[in-house]
């Protein structure tokens, strides 16, 4: 589960919650066809022969960005449509933002990533109408996301791309933690469950100065984040 954007701790532990609450996780599976009865799904058969019994099947398949047209026109790109760091693309007078737009960030290591939420758009937005009005702007917004599942509160800040080491600071067991992300000794992302304050004083901090700290300050959690970000 959550295996594109979490680490092996944080799915591991969404995977056993959603079982707690009755939920029936399938994986290394395939669908063979979705039976129906009545003008109704009614079912999905496995591929095993087994079918689960349903009354609605919500297909989550991810998404395809619809930037042919541009593509077409002469933009480049592949999985999205490559623009520059005003958010312009190889077109002239012709910007993309949101989840279709590949930009380069430095919160990857420089590499050209697609950032799939509200607050990348709505940031990206800002930047293309300062331009558009003749103004300078340039996008470099650090990535942060959030979800709320049954009582927990998930708030992520930066992206783990790459990292080579995932750090565990707080408690699973009482359902509170953070997962901090390093690459090279030095802080790139937080996952940070019913854990606000870690998130909110010094993990953003951290992530944006790509502060380098040790794995034992880091994860002692008698030591504030924020007093690591100042170091």
């Amino acid at each position: 589960m959550l295996a594109r954007v979490a680490g092996e701790v944080l799915s591991r532990f969404y995977e056993a919650e959603h079982r707690s609450h009755g939920v029936s996780i399938q994986t290394h599976v395939t669908v063979e066809c979705i039976e129906s009865s009545g003008g109704r799904v009614s079912g999905v058969r496995l591929s095993s022969g087994d079918v689960m019994p349903c009354d609605v099947v919500i297909v989550g398949i991810g998404i395809v960005p619809s930037v042919q047209a541009l593509i077409a026109a002469g933009a480049r790109g592949s999985k999205g449509v490559d623009v520059d760091e005003s958010c312009r693309t190889s077109l002239p007078d012709v910007f993309a933002i949101g989840d279709c737009a590949a930009h380069c960030s430095r919160f990857a290591a420089g590499a050209r990533v697609r950032l799939e939420s509200v607050q990348n758009a709505s940031d990206q937005a800002t930047v293309v109408a300062k331009v558009i009005a003749g103004g300078a702007g340039t996008y470099d917004s650090v990535p942060w996301f959030w979800s709320n599942q049954y009582d927990l509160r998930l708030q992520t800040v930066g992206l783990s791309i790459g990292h080579d080491q995932a750090l565990l600071r707080g408690s699973v067991d009482q359902r509170s933690f953070s997962v901090i992300y390093t690459k090279a000794g030095k802080v790139i992302a937080l996952d940070c469950v019913n854990c606000a304050k870690d998130y909110i004083q010094g993990g953003r901090a951290l992530v944006v100065g790509g502060v380098a700290a040790t794995a034992d300050r880091l994860t002692d959690s008698s030591i504030a984040l924020k007093d690591l970000a100042s170091v």
